[in-house]
């Protein structure tokens, strides 16, 4: 994955207390609510999406592209809030916006990239980032053929042990997993795999319960054929 190197140190203090303070502000009168234009929201997003795949340019472009878009999300929106509500408030100008842009992602993004998030601030776009990248990932898997995978373990995997499983899944589907690894501590151990409306689940927890569900299978047929056996003769 893309990193932006050296944007940690110049981020936060790249976007003044007045522009905080303005965000701030624009976020308590702007809370944000469910409305009925939440699916053209979701369909705007597609569109702003295939467009910046699109204008990337080839199959490597596009994936740094990506990549990039990750990373702004991970690395930047994910841990400083108050950056996404500069990028989302009313009160402050577009071109204030794209000097902030400038300021932040500068030579740290490809040329693409930037031009892109730049469009997006144009267009009054940019504090929708967030869900354009996710559609933007969703449409980059189906054009490289990857298929989000959930892997739920019980205990953090070590990275050799990750991988294989990635290679297992790869080789065993015939598909080229993109994985999110979620650990869940109630599987006892083993694993559960997600692929879409897909459940393969090879957890401890799981054996527990199909045997437990044989038991009381066993138990309900013994009592149906033979049902004197299980009569209280002391009462």
């Amino acid at each position: 994955m893309t990193h932006l190197v050296g944007w940690r140190q110049v981020a936060p203090a790249r976007i003044s207390g007045r522009q905080k303070a303005m965000s701030s502000e624009s976020a308590k009168k702007h809370k944000p609510r469910e409305t009925v234009f939440d699916v053209d929201a979701e369909q705007l997003a597609r569109i702003y999406a295939k467009a910046a795949l699109d204008a990337a340019g080839d199959s490597a472009a596009q994936d740094l592209m990506m990549e990039e878009l990750d990373a702004i999300v991970d690395e930047v929106l994910n841990k400083y809030p108050d950056i996404e509500q500069v990028f989302s408030s009313a009160l402050i100008s577009q071109e204030d916006k794209q000097g902030i842009l400038d300021r932040i992602f500068g030579s740290r993004l490809s040329s693409s990239t930037l031009s892109f998030l730049k469009v997006l601030s144009d267009h009054g776009r940019l504090g929708a980032l967030r869900d354009v990248v996710r559609s933007a990932r969703e449409l980059w898997n189906h054009r490289s053929g990857r298929e989000p995978v959930e892997l739920q373990v019980a205990q953090k995997l070590d990275e050799s042990l990750h991988q294989e499983v990635i290679d297992s899944l790869q080789k065993i589907l015939g598909i080229n997993p993109v994985v999110t690894t979620v650990v869940n501590p109630d599987l006892i151990a083993g694993f559960v795999v997600r692929i879409g409306d897909k459940v393969y689940d090879a957890s401890t927890r799981a054996s527990f319960e199909r045997v437990r569900q044989s038991m009381v299978a066993h138990a309900v047929e013994a009592i149906q054929q033979h049902p004197q056996q299980f009569i209280d003769k002391s009462s």
